[in-house]
């Protein structure tokens, strides 16, 4: 048996179902149909990098040691150079230190193909190849493990590139749409030189949907002519990897989060500056880990967009003022670079000399917004520190609530204002298909995103470790429920 695990961030059922019924994504409609599918829930924040970890760890956030600093992928595609770290020197020396899905099939000689997984920057010798995903620097040989991999690679697809980023959206194209299909071919292709090698695991992600989704959510909606020929794109990469398996091989296509729209826009960055005098100012207060300098002038090297399609990019990705200082510099309340508008959540430190009084009466004022116009809160739930690093700040997560933009705008006079149609934000929920290796056709109940490393694991009669958050979906003591009724 072998396992292929296909990643597609944003995949919505809203979107891809009618498409379905219409033939135009027939793999597509066999994988969710021929197979088992589910409910894929995921740990919050919904950001891409929290779930991905999910999924290739199989331990939650906490244990996980994830970089802050990289869901700034999730907020809009900054170009990234990722700090380099000491890269072990054998396949023995990762099992010891890196506790993934590539890891554990490494240790065990199974062959492992890793391609476009996000934080895989720089990449990891495994008995196999791995291909960063992001975030990370723009194609070169050093995202490729083995190096000549790279130069492979560039024989059949010259002109590859990671993912695009803000910068090079404007200066490589007029319209996005355009260079997401091209992405989406050079990854068919891509796919085809991978499936030609030898494997056991092949764990392939793809980011453009994603992308698409964010930027086009009103084209997508009305599925119009343009955006469906991405999906159609994304189906003929199916149907590549379904030719490719064999009747006894396991084909799992997942995706960590869905896609909703944007209703109402709640200003939290002007909420916060608004609310900060309410608290006691400490002149020991600083910044602390909001690299707002380097971030500031990241912001300001985004250029201006088309006028065919403005994405009016410096609101929407939190760009700051003219001001020199950032809005809430000593304060109590610092924004953190890890907050992302479109991905629903946004993170909040907490200065040292806050009580408990102070930060529970700042909840309540929080959970108190609503929107005049529609009664809803402008915050669906607010954790402490349960979905954040280890680390020595106090820190609050919020997530937003159900189609509610929170803004990191400034300078707003009302606190609401009317949704962004035009832009598509992440949704919690996520979907799972299983499809081959002798599955029937079920629906299962839901799923946790830890249970999918379990899953390979148990495909490919490795031992599941017992610290694993999970429990493999198939085998004796699967979780399947009632037979499919479509």
């Amino acid at each position: 048996m072998r396992v292929l695990l296909i990643g597609v961030d944003g995949l919505t059922l809203r979107i891809v179902k009618p498409l379905m019924a219409q033939g135009l994504l027939p793999h597509l409609r066999q994988i969710y149909e021929g197979g088992a599918h589910a409910l894929l829930q995921a740990p919050l924040p919904p950001a891409a990098i929290t779930r991905w970890r999910a999924i290739m760890t199989g331990l939650p956030p906490r244990k996980q040691g994830l970089i802050p600093e990289y869901d700034e992928y999730d907020r809009c595609l900054l170009e990234t150079a990722a700090a380099l770290r000491s890269t072990p020197e054998t396949v023995d020396d990762l099992a010891q230190e890196d506790e993934t899905l590539w890891s554990y099939l490494s240790a065990w000689g199974r062959r492992v193909l890793v391609v476009n997984v996000p934080a895989t920057y720089p990449p990891r010798p495994i008995n196999g190849i791995m291909l960063s995903g992001p975030p990370a620097p723009p194609f070169y040989a050093g995202l490729a493990y083995p190096p000549d991999f790279a130069a492979r690679l560039l024989e059949v697809v010259p002109h590859y590139q990671l993912a695009p980023t803000w910068r090079g959206l404007a200066t490589w194209f007029k319209e996005p749409l355009i260079e997401i299909r091209r992405l989406l071919a050079d990854r068919s292709a891509l796919l085809d030189i991978l499936l030609r090698e030898a494997w056991d695991c092949c764990l392939f992600v793809l980011h453009e949907i994603d992308l698409l989704q964010h930027l086009y959510w009103d084209r997508v909606l009305d599925l119009c002519r343009e955006v469906v020929a991405c999906y159609r794109l994304l189906d003929e990469l199916l149907g590549r990897a379904l030719s490719a398996l064999q009747p006894s091989d396991l084909l799992i296509l997942l995706s960590p989060y869905s896609f909703q729209s944007i209703k109402r826009t709640f200003h939290l960055k002007e909420y916060l500056r608004r609310y900060t005098p309410h608290f006691p100012l400490s002149g020991r207060v600083t910044a602390r880990g909001v690299g707002w300098s380097a971030w500031r002038g990241e912001a300001q090297l985004l250029p201006p967009l088309p006028a065919r399609r403005r994405w009016r990019v410096c609101r929407l990705a939190a760009s700051p003022g003219k001001s020199a200082e950032p809005p809430l510099a000593g304060g109590s309340l610092l924004w953190l670079p890890a907050s992302s508008p479109l991905g629903g959540y946004a993170a909040i430190a907490l200065a040292d000399h806050l009580t408990e009084r102070h930060i529970e009466e700042f909840i309540a004022d929080l959970q108190a917004q609503v929107d005049p116009a529609t009664a809803y809160p402008a915050i669906g739930d607010l954790y402490r520190d349960e979905t954040c690093l280890p680390s020595q700040e106090r820190r609050l997560m919020l997530l937003a609530h159900d189609g509610i933009l929170l803004s990191q705008a400034l300078g707003q006079r009302q606190l609401w204002s009317a949704g962004e149609p035009c832009y598509g934000m992440h949704q919690p929920d996520g979907l799972l298909c299983l499809y081959g290796a002798g599955l029937q056709r079920s629906v299962l109940r839901p799923v946790s995103a830890y249970d999918i490393l379990p899953t390979v694991l148990a495909a490919l009669d490795v031992p599941v470790p017992a610290r694993l958050a999970g429990r493999p979906l198939i085998g004796a003591g699967a979780p399947l429920a009632r037979p499919s009724p479509i």
